[in-house]
């Protein structure tokens, strides 16, 4: 073998091994250089999405913010609107209380009088017409006085067990004394005897109060009725006086819960008696309103939980 065999021999290897350390440094290169591209991309893609989701969470935020602000601006709203409603409420009572003390300064104006001498008819229609304004300005003043502290109140405790038909019935024959003419008056009810409903009996008891006097106070003739029934499905009960009076003028029913209108001071006393059970059957968790159905005279039906 000459020299030159020798050397090639040598050479040939070691070329091969320079060749393949070679293609084997420039394909880890490319490896190396793709890789790094995927992660530059995958970098800018993850550095996109998260301005993209950071934008979407600002304006989220921004959104619900705004939807928070909207809301308190709607209770605030609303708030400002009962505020109003009720101080307009209670201005209207206090001007009606101002006519009705003008009405009696007068009375006593006339009776102490050094230039009349009144006969004992003239003195007996001006005791009768001052023990009437001040029945009412009492019933005005007091009826309000209940109203500002129940409508303030957000809940009341209701522990009471009623036996249901015994109370109602107690409370029903309270009230004859308010009756005026012949009018048939009676306790219709579904329940059992021994049915029974924890509640507040107070509560209770001055909404039932209030309903029959306003029935009382305009019906002279006919029935007045008092319909107790269990609503189960609402889990309620359900209470209705029914009166075959003068009813409630259509123009006024939509306000009969609501505002003192400029009617007789009867009329008056009648919607703080309405707000008052408002007030006092939402405290028992129920509603009341005037049945739409109802063709002569008023039924007034209001529920409590049961």
């Amino acid at each position: 073998m000459t020299t030159m065999h020798v050397f090639l021999h040598t050479l040939i290897p070691l070329v091969l091994m320079a060749l393949a350390i070679g293609l084997t440094a420039l394909y880890w290169r490319k490896v190396v250089k793709k890789n790094s591209m995927l992660a530059n991309a995958q970098y800018e893609q993850l550095k996109s999405d998260s301005e993209v989701n950071l934008q979407n969470r600002l304006g989220q935020q921004m959104e619900a913010v705004h939807m928070d602000r909207m809301r308190d601006r709607v209770a605030m709203d609303r708030q400002a609107h009962v505020m109003n409603s009720k101080l307009d409420f209670y201005h209207k009572v206090l001007l009606e209380v101002q006519t009705l003390q003008e009405c009696m300064a007068s009375y006593t104006k006339l009776i102490t009088s050094t230039d009349l001498q009144p006969g004992q008819g003239e003195w007996n229609m001006v005791r009768n017409e001052l023990k009437k304004r001040t029945d009412q300005m009492a019933e005005m003043v007091n009826g309000t006085l209940e109203l500002m502290d129940y409508e303030d109140m957000t809940e009341i405790e209701r522990n009471d067990q009623i036996p249901v038909n015994s109370f109602c019935q107690d409370v029903f024959d309270s009230c004859l004394t308010y009756r005026d003419g012949n009018v048939d008056m009676r306790l219709e009810t579904c329940l059992d005897d021994d049915e029974t409903v924890t509640t507040n009996m107070k509560c209770l008891q001055k909404v039932l109060v209030n309903l029959l006097k306003c029935s009382m106070q305009f019906t002279h003739e006919g029935e007045i009725v008092l319909v107790v029934k269990r609503c189960h499905q609402q889990n309620e009960l359900s209470f209705a006086v029914s009166d075959t009076g003068l009813g409630i003028p259509e123009e006024a029913k939509e306000s009969a819960f609501e505002r003192i209108r400029n009617t007789d001071v009867s009329i008056k006393i009648v919607v703080v008696r309405l707000r008052l059970c408002r007030a006092l059957v939402h405290l028992l968790g129920g509603t009341i309103y005037q049945d739409p159905h109802r063709k002569k005279g008023t039924s007034m039906v209001f529920t409590i939980k049961a």
